[in-house]
């Protein structure tokens, strides 16, 4: 069962879930049984959806659970109706996406919306009220602009995307198919660029455009600022958290994980599959290898090669920040140490 937006429905027949993921289903309901959604185990009914993935919740699930539980394919229990699966958190994950209501989805355009000249909008799009889009941008199948949406001039966007509330696309910028941006965020926003004299700070005007690729997820109030003379990129499959800021010329790899409230300076570049924890910053022009992760709160001052794990202010190899630490902490132990050394020198 191959499903994209518009085939999205509220029900599903036992058959169509396990038509949908890999799974060996053991109980008694029938293929005609019908789901509604998912649910925690302590709520769990007849028609409802949930997982137990650890013995803990595995024996609550034994007791409460009503509905269809999926459990790993390893583990023993007596739950009456269970899927069992290789990935608990996986299926439960593509399961529930049956059931997640499309936001604004309302097909048409909205009397209050304003649309310039020569735009071009495919079957299936909500323009929501209030929003905007600008001369000669292309909007693709099925996207959904919710109310207050501003599209700048000659933006694309891709198939199934999905723009939340009062979100600014300024002109030039390119976005995917299957992407989501949540509230609030701006993309394309002029970059922090200046020349400074002792009169004054000159604006260096930002040319570029941005270029945000396919199943990209954006969060709310996220700023992606557009590249100096040429594009900021955001790869295929990153997830960005909210609060995020990416600044110009910026370049960021396939399927990355970006965690709130980091920064990454102009020019930086980021391979496939990196990982920034909460609150890391990143300066100007560093190159990040592919697979890195750096933990929460660091600050990248310095290249980091491809497989590495760094931590700290500033960011260095796991192990060497962790042996830093630990040194510190014994800072004080030394100091009285030293003392005593020196009253025994008098």
């Amino acid at each position: 069962m191959n499903l994209n937006k518009k085939d999205a429905k509220n029900q599903y027949t036992l058959k169509e879930i396990l038509n949908f993921v890999n799974g060996d289903y053991k109980g008694f309901f029938a293929e005609t049984h019908i789901f509604t959604g998912v649910s925690s185990i302590e709520n769990n009914k007849a028609d409802k959806v949930t997982f137990a993935e650890d013995k803990t919740h595995i024996k609550e699930a034994e007791v409460k659970a009503k509905g269809l539980v999926i459990v790993d394919t390893d583990k023993k229990s007596s739950i009456k109706n269970k899927l069992m699966v290789n990935n608990v958190r996986l299926t439960y994950a593509k399961i529930a996406g049956l059931f997640a209501p499309i936001p604004y989805h309302n097909p048409g355009i909205s009397d209050s919306a304003v649309i310039k000249d020569n735009v071009k909008i495919g079957s299936g799009v909500s323009v929501n009220a209030n929003t905007y889009i600008g001369n000669n941008s292309e909007i693709a199948d099925n996207v959904v602009l919710a109310p207050g949406v501003k599209v700048g001039d000659n933006v694309k966007i891709g198939k199934n995307t999905i723009i939340h509330p009062n979100v600014v696309i300024e002109s030039d910028s390119i976005i995917g198919q299957d992407v989501t941006i949540e509230a609030l965020t701006v993309i394309g926003s002029e970059g922090y660029g200046y020349i400074s004299t002792e009169e004054k700070h000159y604006h260096i005007p930002q040319l570029g455009n941005v270029v945000i690729e396919d199943e990209v997820e954006i969060g709310a109030n996220v700023t992606i600022d557009r590249g100096t003379q040429t594009s900021t990129i955001i790869g295929r499959g990153t997830k960005i958290d909210n609060q995020v800021q990416i600044a110009h010329n910026v370049r960021v790899g396939k399927n990355c994980l970006i965690v709130a409230e980091c920064g990454i300076a102009g020019s930086s570049v980021l391979g496939d599959n990196v990982v920034l924890a909460g609150g890391v910053g990143i300066i100007d022009h560093i190159e990040v290898g592919d697979n890195v992760k750096v933990g929460a709160a660091s600050i990248v001052t310095s290249d980091i090669p491809s497989n590495s794990f760094y931590l700290g202010n500033p960011a260095q190899d796991k192990m060497k920040e962790l042996k830093a630490r630990a040194l510190r902490n014994k800072l004080p132990e030394y100091r009285k140490a030293l003392r005593r050394l020196k009253e025994t020198d008098k």
